[in-house]
Parts: C-alpha cells; sequence; structure tokens
C-alpha cells in the first residue's frame, strides 16, 4: 500500500514539474496576446495601455528569470517600445539586456542588432550602421554576427544605393574569408564559404563564385557531403559562364563521389541535355 502511494506521489510531483512549465508557456502566451494589440496597429494604442503590457512582461521576468520565456519577454519589451517610437525608452531596455545576460553572445548580438534597428528606425543610419558593425567585431560567430555583414549590403540595395551595396558586398567576403581562414576544418568555416560564394552570386562575379566552391568542396570533401555545391558549381559553369567542359566535370564528379545522393537524378538529367546539344 504504501508503495502504491509513493509512487502516486512521485507521479503528482512530475506531473506537477510538467504543468508548471506549461503554465508558464500559458501565461506567456496570454500577455503576446495582449502585445499583438499593440503591434498590430501602434498608434491606435493607448499609452496607457503599453505601460500595462511592459508591466506585466517585467512581472513575468521577475517571477520566472531562469526560464529562457524570460529573455524573449525583454526583448519583447524593447520591441513595443520601438514601435511605439519611445525609441530612448527602447534603447534603454536593450542596454539592460546587454549588462544582464553580458555572459551569453547571442543573446547580446540580438540586443546590439535590436539598437541598430532602433537607429534605423528613426532614420540614423550612421548610428545604426556602428551597432551592426560592433556585432561583427565583438559576436562574429552567432547567427546575427554572420548575417549582418549581408544585412548592411541589404540595407543599400533597398535604398538604391549600389556603390555602396557593392562596396558592402565587399566588405562581407573580406569578413567570411577572414573567418574561413580562422576557422578551418570547421562546420562554421564552411558556412563562411558558403557566404563568400552568395556576395559573388550577388555580385555577379561567377568565377569567383566557382573558385570559392572549390576551395571549399577541396577543403570539406572528406569531412562533409559536398554534393550541393557541386550541383550548384556545375549549374553555375553552364548558365552564366558557358562553359559545358566544366559543368560536365562536377556533375560527373558528383556521380562518382555520391553516386546515392538525391541531387543524382538531377545531375544525370542535366548532363543529359547537355549531352543532346
Amino acid at each position: 500500500m504504501k508503495k502504491v502511494i509513493l509512487l502516486v506521489l512521485l507521479a503528482f510531483v512530475l506531473s506537477g514539474c510538467a504543468d508548471d512549465q506549461f503554465g508558464i508557456e500559458k501565461k506567456y502566451w496570454s500577455l503576446q496576446r495582449q502585445e499583438e494589440k499593440i503591434f498590430s496597429n501602434p498608434s491606435a494604442s493607448p499609452e496607457n495601455e503599453l505601460e500595462k503590457v511592459v508591466a506585466r512582461l517585467n512581472a513575468f521576468i521577475k517571477k520566472y528569470p531562469k526560464n529562457n520565456l524570460a529573455v524573449k519577454a525583454e526583448f519583447d519589451i524593447a520591441n513595443l517600445y520601438t514601435v511605439k517610437e519611445e525609441y530612448n525608452k527602447a534603447r534603454s531596455q536593450l542596454k539592460a539586456v546587454l549588462a544582464k545576460y553580458s555572459k551569453f553572445d547571442s543573446i547580446c548580438s540580438e540586443a546590439v542588432f535590436l539598437l541598430g534597428y532602433n537607429y534605423e528606425k528613426q532614420n540614423k543610419w550612421s548610428l545604426a550602421l556602428e551597432q551592426y558593425k560592433k556585432i561583427m567585431q565583438d559576436y562574429p560567430l552567432t547567427s546575427q554576427g554572420l548575417s549582418i555583414p549581408v544585412y548592411i549590403a541589404q540595407y543599400y540595395k533597398s535604398k538604391f544605393q549600389p556603390d555602396n551595396m557593392v562596396m558592402a558586398l565587399q566588405e562581407a567576403i573580406a569578413h567570411y574569408k577572414g573567418l574561413a581562414n580562422k576557422y578551418p576544418n570547421s562546420p562554421l568555416g564552411l558556412r563562411a564559404y558558403m557566404l563568400t560564394a552568395d556576395c559573388y552570386i550577388v555580385l555577379k562575379d561567377w568565377q569567383n563564385t566557382v573558385n570559392t566552391f572549390k576551395t571549399a568542396i577541396d577543403a570539406y570533401k572528406s569531412k562533409v557531403n559536398v554534393d550541393a555545391i557541386m550541383l550548384n558549381m556545375a549549374l553555375i559553369y553552364k548558365r552564366e559562364l558557358k562553359n559545358n567542359t566544366k559543368a560536365k566535370e562536377a556533375l560527373e564528379g558528383l556521380l562518382k563521389e555520391y553516386p546515392k545522393s538525391k541531387l543524382a537524378k538531377s545531375a544525370t538529367a542535366l548532363l543529359e541535355e547537355m549531352e543532346k546539344k
């Protein structure tokens, strides 16, 4: 009888732990619904509504400081202030996040990005750019650190500033090549090579694109499957450089190295198409 009671109590405790997390998520979801009213129509929401939601988010953070949703709530506050164009309050919130989570690069890089975005929304691009460059310097290995060089180039493209876009892409290429050299034989190094190739594609610099693919293939073919890179290289040789010989070499290499690849069918079809011409 005692054993049965013990098992029942244990099940109750475990159930309680699960319900706690579920309950936390449910509370956060409820807060998000309140936030959505402001996000969907910032100009129409009254000021006191914003402060009420911020107060509830702060209470949530205080009650569950170690839960990962607390970090999301911190960023929610900054984003709410930003959409309401209370930029100074948003920046104060983000600076507090940086101080609070200084040991967590991924959180800090997101906070710095939002600081930059905050300035960007105010049409203060030079100040935004300072923050974006800070991400590249201080948090280069984070998701934001890897994506921000291209983000900068895309900004110039959206503003119809082709010269600045080209300059930003060239800076991005130098940045990614530096990462590839600094972290050779690693997933990060391979990612850096692919980002370098993406920049060359935007510039329509096809020869440097395939040169980058070749370097990546030589460096990583013994470590990971590079069949997708080989197929992309073949397509650029065929469509952009009009070099069917090199395209065939890449496709034949793919089929030889990866006969069971999901891309083998596409490679075979492309080879057959070229042989008919």
